[in-house]
C-alpha cells in the first residue's frame, strides 16, 4: 500500500528547515567568532600604539622636569656665584680693544648684572620654597619656557603661580601634566588632544563592539572599525614622534646648559682667584686677568641666553629656531 504523500512532504520540509536553521546557526557562530577575533586584534594593535605613546609622553614630561630643575640649580648656583664675585670688582671697563673682541659699554654690563640678579633671587626663593611648590606642571614649564618669562612676576608666589598658569594654558604642557590620553588629559576640550596638529581621540572602547550574540551586520561594523583604528594608530605613532622630537630637543638644551655650567664654574673659580690675589680694582689687573674677567661676563651672557631660550611656543609646538640657537651657542662656547 503506497505511503501517504502528506507525511513525507512534512518530513522533508522539517528536514530542510532543520538544515537551514543549522546553517544560520553556524553562520551566526562563525560571524560572532570572527567579530570577536577581529575586535581583539584591533584592541591589541591600538593598545600597543597607545602604550608606546604614553611612554613617550611620560619620558618627555620627565625630561622637561629634569631640565627645569637644572635651570633653577644653575641660577641658584653658578649664576649666583658669578654675580657675587663679579660685583666685587670695581672700575670694570670692557671697551679696551686689547681686552675684548666686541664693544660692551659699562651701562650694558651693569644692566645685564641687574637683570640676571633678579632671576637669581627669584630662583633662590623658589628653591627655598621647595620644588614641591612647583607641582601641577610648574617644574616642566620651567624647563619648557624661558627664564625671562617664568620670572617676570613681581613676587615669588606670583612666579610660582605663573609657572602653573603656563603649564595649564600651554596645550602640550597641559596634556603632559594632565594624566593619560584615556582620561582626556588636563585642559583638553571634548576629550580630544591636538598635538603638533594631530587630533588624538581618547582611548577607543573597542570591546564595546563585542556582544554575546553577533550578526553579519556587527561583523561589517567591525571591519569598518578596522579602518578607524588604523587611522588612530597612525596618529598615535605620529604623535609619539612629535613627543620624541620635543624630548630630544630638550635633552640637547640640557646637555648644552650642563657643558656651559662646567666651563662657567671653571672660569668663576679663576675670577675668584684673581680677586683674592690682586684685589678688586679692574684697572690693576693684567691684560690676561682682564680677559679672564671678560670671559666670565661672556659666559654669563651665553648662560643667560640658554636659560632664556623657549623650547615650546605658546601653541605647544617646538620653537622653530631652536636648533639654530643650539648651534649658535655651541659655536660661541668653542671659542673658550
Amino acid at each position: 500500500m503506497p505511503l501517504p504523500l502528506i507525511p513525507l512532504i512534512v518530513a522533508g520540509a522539517a528536514a530542510a528547515s532543520t538544515a537551514v536553521a543549522g546553517k544560520k546557526g553556524y553562520d551566526s557562530y562563525k560571524n560572532m567568532k570572527e567579530t570577536k577575533e577581529l575586535a581583539e586584534q584591533l584592541e591589541r594593535k591600538y593598545k600597543k600604539a597607545h602604550t608606546a605613546f604614553e611612554k613617550s609622553k611620560d619620558n618627555t614630561n620627565a625630561t622637561f622636569e629634569e631640565y627645569g630643575k637644572l635651570k633653577l640649580e644653575i641660577l641658584d648656583g653658578v649664576m649666583k656665584e658669578f654675580i657675587q664675585e663679579f660685583k666685587k670688582i670695581k672700575n670694570i671697563n670692557f671697551t679696551d680693544q686689547t681686552v675684548i673682541d666686541s664693544l660692551v659699554t659699562t651701562q650694558e654690563v651693569e644692566q645685564f648684572v641687574l637683570n640676571v640678579e633678579k632671576q637669581v633671587v627669584k630662583a633662590g626663593q623658589v628653591m627655598a620654597a621647595g620644588l614641591a611648590s612647583l607641582a601641577g606642571g610648574g617644574l616642566a614649564a620651567m624647563g619648557a619656557v624661558g627664564a625671562t618669562t617664568t620670572f617676570a612676576a613681581a613676587s615669588t608666589g606670583t612666579a610660582i603661580a605663573t609657572l602653573s598658569g603656563i603649564a595649564a594654558q600651554n596645550a602640550t604642557l597641559a596634556f603632559l601634566g594632565g594624566g593619560s590620553l584615556a582620561a582626556g588629559g588636563l585642559g583638553v576640550a571634548g576629550g580630544t588632544m591636538v598635538l603638533g596638529g594631530i587630533a588624538l581621540a581618547p582611548a577607543l572602547a573597542i570591546g564595546s563592539f563585542i556582544f554575546a550574540a553577533s550578526t553579519e551586520k556587527k561583523l561589517e561594523d567591525m571591519y569598518a572599525k578596522k579602518a578607524e583604528v588604523k587611522t588612530e594608530v597612525e596618529k598615535l605613532h605620529a604623535a609619539s614622534e612629535v613627543m620624541d622630537s620635543i624630548r630630544i630637543a630638550t635633552e640637547s638644551m640640557q646637555e648644552l646648559a650642563e657643558s656651559t655650567e662646567r666651563l662657567f664654574k671653571e672660569n668663576i673659580d679663576k675670577m675668584a682667584a684673581i680677586i683674592s690675589r690682586q684685589g678688586v680694582d679692574f684697572k690693576r689687573y693684567s691684560n690676561e686677568e682682564q680677559k679672564t674677567i671678560h670671559n666670565n661676563y661672556k659666559l654669563a651672557v651665553i648662560m643667560r641666553d640658554i636659560l632664556n631660550t623657549t623650547i615650546l611656543n605658546e601653541d605647544g609646538n617646538l620653537a622653530p629656531n631652536l636648533q639654530d640657537v643650539i648651534t649658535a651657542e655651541r659655536q660661541k662656547l668653542s671659542a673658550f
